[in-house]
């Protein structure tokens, strides 16, 4: 008879909840920058940093929310992150000049930074191995979820009440994710690791093997926000405006079909690496997502643009297994410092991406920009394939169960 498959514990979906609540601070405001700009009359540069000191805060804050979180504790961490949050938004809802403005930006980044890596943590702690990729997946979910919906919301929002409203309502979207995440992180401590119920030692690396293969999953990281920061929101908008001389309407279209394809496939992205092995998947989704790249250089039109974008949206089944497998391949108690790293490789991609990509099309062409974008995205599936075990690709190790004693044996 089969052994059921371990369901996911309710705490997960809490803890991804708090995450998407606590994502609202990322882009929230970002489509009302020319109302803050007329507001207080500054430059398109002072507003472009607006927007670059939340995300420069948050990179520089998840490494050491790794060590400020395995000295504190993670209740603690959440309720400090909590705490900044509310006070960053509140700071921002009534800004009086831009300096403050930014100086809120700076706080929000560093709380969500050490919020979303405590529930990272905890996530990756309410799971087993055989069901660890699926869980993962939540938090891509949570994320990006977000990412996609909230400046939608900051847009009707902020249109009929004020951009300064955003900020409230990012204030007690704070307060409601530290009600929800505090009594979870409680419970979760309180059961223990999930992983020891499940064989959650059973993919621990050691030496040589473990940094090698640490390495190989957070390069994949960098190479994939490259692609989507630096490739999907910055080259192919100017690649589809240009070459193919698409409008806002069309190319807005276009980023939601591939945020919504990559949504659908996030989770069973996840239950694939669960059942056939991390290395594969996560090699498989890069090099399908340089792929994907490729096949806009043979786009002449809407049609084919917009079935382009929703194919390389697929290609984002791999995030949860880069997740999964780097809180295996240590003992539990490393596991906050390897995801903190992963943060950071993925908050060095969304920061190097924009840059190098837009670069290259400027100095170069678009084409020389998406064939960049290809290649980084191919080494680092080949990174994946040679610097990942054979064992990331080991079915999740059972349990050890106790051999029957012989009624009547000695004792």
């Amino acid at each position: 008879m089969s052994e059921a498959r371990p369901r996911i514990a309710v705490e997960s979906y809490l803890i991804a909840l708090s995450v998407f609540l606590v994502i609202a601070a990322t882009n929230i405001v970002t489509p009302l920058l020319p109302a803050i700009r007329d507001d207080f009359g500054v430059s398109i540069t002072t507003a472009g940093i607006v927007v670059g000191s939340y995300g420069l805060a948050r990179l520089l804050t998840d490494m050491p929310a790794s060590f400020i979180i395995d000295a504190v504790g993670k209740g603690r961490v959440t309720l400090i992150g909590a705490v900044l949050l509310v006070a960053a938004s509140l700071l921002g809802l009534w800004a009086p000049t831009v300096e403050a403005l930014i100086a809120s930006r700076v706080v929000a980044g560093v709380a969500v930074a050490l919020v979303s890596t405590t529930a990272m943590s905890a996530l990756a702690a309410t799971a087993t191995n055989a069901q660890r990729g699926k869980v993962m997946s939540l938090f891509h979910v949570a994320n990006n979820t977000g990412i996609a919906f909230y400046p939608m919301v900051g847009g009707i929002v902020g249109t009929a009440f004020g951009w300064r409203t955003t900020f409230g309502i990012t204030a007690v979207l704070a307060l409601v994710a530290g009600a929800v995440l505090l009594p979870v992180l409680r419970r979760v401590q309180a059961r223990g690791d999930a992983g020891g119920r499940g064989g959650g030692e059973g993919r621990v690396l050691h030496g040589r093997e473990r940094v090698i293969a640490i390495a190989a999953i957070d390069y994949g990281v960098v190479a994939n926000m490259i692609n989507r920061h630096g490739f999907r929101n910055t080259v192919l908008p100017l690649y589809a405006a240009t070459a193919l001389g698409l409008g806002g309407v069309s190319i807005a279209t276009a980023i939601a079909l591939m945020s919504i394809t990559g949504l659908m496939v996030a989770t069973p992205g996840g239950m694939m690496s669960d059942r056939f092995g991390r290395r594969r998947i996560i090699t498989a989704g890069l090099a399908a997502v340089a792929v994907g790249d490729l096949a806009f250089l043979f786009t002449g039109d809407l049609a084919t643009f917009l079935i382009f974008a929703a194919l390389i949206g697929f290609g984002d089944f791999f995030s949860s297994s880069q997740t999964a497998l780097l809180s295996e391949v240590v003992p539990s108690r490393h596991r906050t410092k390897v995801l903190a790293g992963y943060r950071f490789s993925a908050d060095v991609g969304a920061f190097l991406g924009p840059v190098i990509l837009a670069a290259v099309m400027d100095l170069g062409s678009a084409q020389a920009a998406v064939v960049l974008a290809a290649a980084i995205l191919l080494s680092a599936s080949l990174a994946a394939r040679l610097g990942l075990p054979a064992a990331a690709d080991a079915a999740a190790p059972r349990k050890p169960q106790p051999m029957p004693v012989a009624e009547g044996s000695a004792k």
